[in-house]
């Protein structure tokens, strides 16, 4: 039972953060700054946001942020 439960927290968090990011992209696409680059300010390549919607880093940065 607590494994269930934690598994089911786990799962309601990870939608939490989902929405947030929806929500943050969604902000983004109506202020103009949807696509760019929030680290440097270069455009997220048109690839990365078809595969993920709710990149808010390019792909350079992302890899620097995840190494650090």
């Amino acid at each position: 039972k607590t494994f269930e439960r934690e598994h089911e927290i786990a799962l309601a968090n990870n939608a939490r953060d989902m929405l947030r990011q929806v929500e943050r992209a969604l902000e983004q696409l109506g202020a103009g700054t949807y696509g760019v680059c929030e680290n440097c300010g270069r455009p997220i390549g048109k690839l990365r946001l078809q595969a993920y919607p709710r990149a808010t880093l390019c792909m350079p940065c992302k890899k620097n942020q995840e190494r650090h």
